[in-house]
């Protein structure tokens, strides 16, 4: 009876039901077993570990983003807050405002290698990274502390101080070595794509949001004077000490209580070299001409992204015919919009990797449509930029009068009108003798121009540093960071410095231009080595897999 039962159970709907859905459990408990077998990562780290592991990744992004904020909060700003707080001639500031852009990148490129080496040697990133946080907040103090000081000797003694501080800074941001260098050694091989894009997306969008917090400080407005022994709270002088607070922020995200450092890229090639037959992957040399290649591409990613953030105000002065006031707060929405346009392509980067080839992600997604956005900035239409010295002058005709002195004190280094606190408006219109034949760069062309770079430029940052660490492999990577940071540095010592004279000198036509050009040289670079930019271990696969060949042959 009993077995008449079990027969009847067996046979009954819902008996078929649940052997269907116990046949259903094993096979899903085969195959979750099968890829657990093949994700040899989950036996390399317990599940607190890796708790413990993304905590630490998430603090190292967060502080990519506040050491780019201090950079960029400033651009925008820069150059008024001098003009009012020192009593230099326009041509010492035009001086003085290429070095103070170009001083950050300088103390950058010196320590990043220094900082790289550091790293590696005593094994950590927590003493660099807090002690980077505390020049971070010294820097951005002085620069926002300036009216303590005495106006000497023609503003000089102000300015001095305003380039040490600035350098402060600089020499902090070369914790992006050290930082980049954690992320290739906290994160397997699947991962790195992943972090390497959120570690871009978070620089990114430090870079971006510095100038539209400058914007949204715009209606507090500067100070009427900046007498000695006095601490002014303005539009210039409140970026500085927001960067300083966020500094302190960083440093507390640091506290041994709060960040714990987790290696895995050191396990993970301890577990490949015993799969491959104990091969040694660390004593096998990375691709120098891929290597090369990353790097050369890197520059000139770096130069490309900075040129909105040197020219943008006068670009939209000159061009647009917009006022100081309106130049900065409009430049100020136009990047925020970026940062979110950015943002969106940074999450799409690990997707688009992990189903389609890097390389071809980074050249359809990144390089071509990069390349688009230069091209699109350049003047194509009819019409001609307002012109400063027709409205100033009366009957001039086509060229500015030549008895009128561009070297008075009444305009600055680009050719538009000086303005004071009271008169914050500034005058938008072009001076420059090239605005005369050159047509103008249109409303429509500056949006479509950046929000295609927008778009792009994710894709050819993320995945170029993430190829780079692939080709390197599972090694310290702390000096080799440090050499990417250093190349990216002076990519920003050279941008503001040439797209600033080009501009100056011959215009929008060859300054996008050659911007353009830089990028097609890097597209060409790209292609020539598209196939050396693999994994080391891919490459010793390869290398496995053709000495097999030639043993058959």
């Amino acid at each position: 009876m009993g077995g008449n039962t079990d027969e009847f159970e067996m046979e009954s709907p819902g008996g078929s039901r649940n052997s269907t859905t116990n046949e259903f459990k094993m096979e899903e408990d085969k195959i979750k077993e099968e890829e657990k077998s093949e994700k040899y990562w989950l036996k390399l780290e317990t599940p607190s570990e890796r708790r413990a592991r993304l905590r630490s990744l998430y603090i190292v992004h967060s502080a990519m983003l506040v050491f780019s904020l201090g950079f960029s909060i400033i651009l925008t700003g820069i150059l008024p807050y001098l003009r009012r707080l020192t009593t230099l001639d326009e041509a010492s500031l035009l001086e003085l405002f290429g070095w103070m852009v170009a001083i950050n990148p300088i103390g950058q490129m010196i320590f990043s290698p220094i900082f790289g080496w550091i790293t590696n040697k005593i094994g950590s990133i927590r003493i660099v990274c807090l002690v980077t946080c505390v020049i971070y907040i010294l820097g951005n103090v002085i620069y926002s502390s300036l009216s303590l000081l005495p106006d000497s000797h023609d503003g000089w003694y102000r300015a001095g101080f305003m380039l040490v501080g600035r350098l402060l800074v600089g020499i902090s941001t070369a914790n992006q070595a050290p930082i980049r260098a954690y992320i290739a050694g906290a994160t397997f091989k699947h991962e790195r794509n992943t972090h390497i894009s959120i570690l871009s997306l978070f620089q990114t969008l430090g870079f971006m949001i510095g100038p539209a917090i400058q914007s949204a400080l715009t209606p507090v407005g500067c100070s009427d004077n900046y007498e000695q022994g006095t601490l002014k709270l303005d539009m210039y002088t409140i970026s500085g000490w927001l960067s300083a607070t966020v500094g302190i922020f960083s440093f507390i995200l640091f506290l041994p209580g709060v960040f714990q450092e987790k290696y895995v890229a050191q396990l993970e090639a301890k577990y490949l070299n015993e799969e491959a037959g104990n091969t040694d992957i660390l004593a096998v040399k990375p691709d120098m001409i891929a290597v090369g290649a990353c790097v050369f591409a890197f520059f000139m990613y770096l130069f490309n992204f900075i040129l909105l953030e040197t020219i943008g105000t006068p670009l939209c002065m000159q061009q647009l015919g917009w006022d100081e006031t309106t130049s900065i707060r409009n430049l100020g929405i136009l990047m925020s919009i970026g940062a979110f346009v950015s943002l969106f392509a940074f999450g799409l980067v690990a997707p688009l990797t992990k189903r389609f080839d890097e390389r071809l992600v980074y050249l359809i997604c990144g390089l071509i449509p990069m390349l688009g956005g230069r091209i699109a900035m350049i003047p194509m239409g009819s019409d001609y930029p307002p012109l400063l010295l027709r409205s100033l002058i009366p009957n001039t005709t086509s060229s500015p009068d030549t008895s009128f002195n561009m070297d008075t004190d009444e305009f600055n280094y680009y050719g538009m009108r000086n303005t004071n606190c009271n008169d914050e408006s500034g005058q938008g219109g072009c001076a420059l003798p090239w605005c005369e034949y050159t047509p103008q760069l249109t409303l429509f062309q500056l949006y479509l121009g950046y929000g295609i770079s927008a778009l792009a430029y994710p894709f050819c940052m993320a995945i170029c540093q993430g190829i780079f660490s692939k080709v390197i492999g599972p090694r310290p990577q702390g000096l080799w960071m440090g050499l990417l940071t250093a190349v990216g540095s002076l990519a920003r010592i050279v941008s503001p410095i040439f797209v600033s004279e080009i501009y100056k000198e011959f215009g929008t036509y060859w300054t996008f231009g050659l911007c353009a050009g830089s990028i097609v040289l890097a597209t060409l670079v790209t292609l020539a080595t598209y196939t050396r930019l693999v994994p080391l271990e891919t490459r010793m696969a390869r290398q496995r897999g053709n000495e097999k060949e030639s043993v058959k042959l």
